[in-house]
């Protein structure tokens, strides 16, 4: 069971990271020669994400990521708003000054220089809500930042400049302890997407 675990944890974080591109085939075979594990595993570790929705199975061919409706896309904004400004004003009121200016290191200097974007977007928030550490509240935004990167695959240059700028009036937010600047900020950068 500890295997399936690790691949499935595997899979799921390279769901998450969209290393998956749409309309791309997985298939037991492959998750058998990259992992090393049998195809019981394999298809163990592969069924579980179906079984969350992350993944669409196609039987004698293999799986995808599952594409996100518009009406699922406008949900997970509305849940990924009601959890970040709980996170936003759970750091404002009881985060310390260091935890919070280490933010800042979350936030990359120059955007072209990001390996991948969503990522990078992906863990700033993530950060942000680790900052908390209320451990239902890190997993939820996990679960809804990870189905959200399933349609985040290309950000243009002009779009990663706009998100750093938003993170960064996040974080000066935050630092100034103003929870209603710090949620307007959120919501903004929110919006762009």
């Amino acid at each position: 069971m500890q295997r399936i675990d690790e691949v499935y944890e595997s899979l799921k974080e390279r769901v998450f990271q969209a290393e998956f591109k749409p309309n791309e085939m997985i298939t037991e075979r492959e998750i058998c020669e990259r992992y090393g594990v049998s195809r019981v595993t394999a298809g163990e570790a592969l069924h579980r994400l179906c079984h969350e929705g992350h993944l669409t199975a196609y039987p004698r061919t293999g799986y995808m990521v599952t594409a996100l409706s518009p009406a699922d896309m406008a949900r997970l904004k509305r849940l990924r708003l009601a959890l970040e400004t709980l996170v936003v004003r759970v750091l404002c009121e009881e985060c310390g000054e260091e935890g919070l200016r280490s933010l800042y290191g979350l936030i990359a200097d120059d955007p072209a220089s990001v390996e991948s974007p969503s990522a990078a977007n992906r863990r700033f928030h993530m950060g942000l809500a680790r900052l908390t550490g209320d451990p239902y509240l890190i997993d939820a935004l996990e679960g809804v930042l990870g189905a959200a990167s399933r349609v985040e695959q290309y950000v243009s240059p002009d779009k990663q400049s706009t998100w750093q700028d938003c993170h960064k009036g996040i974080v000066d937010a935050l630092c100034a302890r103003d929870a209603a600047l710090a949620v307007r900020r959120l919501t903004e950068d929110l919006n762009q997407r």
